[in-house]
């Protein structure tokens, strides 16, 4: 589980990242990206329409925020992240997370 100062929690949050957010899609896999507060925070938002079991949406949340930290060095200067599935995902592990990660801070860097 993600630690407090690291998580996105209110429902207005979630709602700013999706307004205004710059989307970015890998596979099955979106996010939106908001640059505004020094810091990041991650949320998760996975469909049950994809992903119908709550195991299969709590393992996704776990690999994918295992590897956004082993990739700590990447990381932006801050911001909020939001990360949803567009279509079903197939059997996601740590190196296709990590995958997903590592695009996701290259296409940031490449938007600056």
């Amino acid at each position: 589980m993600l630690k407090k100062g690291f998580r996105l929690r209110k429902k207005e949050d979630f709602e700013r990242v999706f307004r205004f957010g710059k989307p970015l899609f890998f596979s099955e896999i979106g996010c939106r990206y908001l640059p505004d507060k020094p810091g990041i925070r991650l949320g998760f938002s996975f469909s049950k329409k994809h992903v119908p079991l709550a195991v299969d949406r709590n393992r996704l949340r776990r690999v994918l925020s295992e590897a956004f930290f082993q990739l700590r060095e990447e990381w932006p200067k801050g911001g909020d992240i939001v990360f949803f599935t567009v279509r079903k995902p197939k059997k996601l592990g740590i190196e296709g997370a990590r995958q997903i990660t590592g695009n996701l801070f290259q296409s940031l860097k490449k938007a600056k």
